[in-house]
């Protein structure tokens, strides 16, 4: 039997993010706006997330581990993690200019801060409209599945500590930085996330 794989965008992007990422066996990319189980639907299914996709999956597999073979973590949260002043002014402002209707600006803020290649740009803007469920915390001792931790080696400091933290803490993790990525490595470094996921998920 073939593997499933969800593939799950981050909150700054769309699924259109996974064009041209391509994994072995069936691949089904999953909408921030639905639920997850939806997505799954019973199957066993390897999970790749990124950013807050990551924390989608990595809520799932601690819910649902009998369904979860294998979690990908591209740069994303920890539960418990306490953010840098940099990252807090950043949601600060973020959450300003959505409160005002300043779509425009906070997309521009957003590819900024997270040094997004300019032609996602539209992905982003559109992104700021989404009505994303939230998860509020996950038990990572419940996570049975391998993990696979990975981060930008540019990504902000933040996620650089918390990737750390979660190869740590999860079960049975592994922790992999992805030379010249920052925060979206399957974006800006393609070829060599792929490897590494492809890798990690034979």
């Amino acid at each position: 039997m073939s593997r499933r794989t969800v593939l799950v965008h981050a909150g700054i992007a769309g699924p259109g993010m996974w064009d041209g990422f391509e994994l072995p066996g069936e691949l089904r990319r999953h909408h921030l706006e639905d639920d997850l189980a939806d997505t799954v639907a019973g199957d066993r299914v390897a999970l790749v997330g990124a950013s807050y996709g990551g924390f989608v999956c990595l809520d799932f597999a601690a819910r649902h581990p009998e369904l979860v073979t294998a979690v990908v973590l591209l740069d994303a949260p920890h539960p418990e993690h306490e953010e840098s002043d940099d990252l807090l002014a950043y949601a600060e402002e973020e959450e300003r200019l959505l409160e005002e209707g300043k779509l425009e600006e906070a997309t521009d803020l957003n590819v900024s801060y997270w040094k997004i290649p300019g032609r996602l740009r539209p992905m982003v803007r559109r992104s700021l409209e989404f009505d994303i469920r939230e998860v509020d915390e996950v038990d990572l001792s419940a996570v049975r599945a391998p993990a696979l931790v990975v981060v930008g080696e540019h990504d902000n400091a933040d996620f650089l500590e918390m990737g750390e933290r979660l190869a740590r803490e999860l079960p049975n993790a592994e922790l992999v930085v992805i030379p010249g990525a920052g925060h979206l490595p399957s974006v800006e470094r393609p070829d060599a996330t792929l490897e590494t996921v492809a890798r990690f998920l034979a």
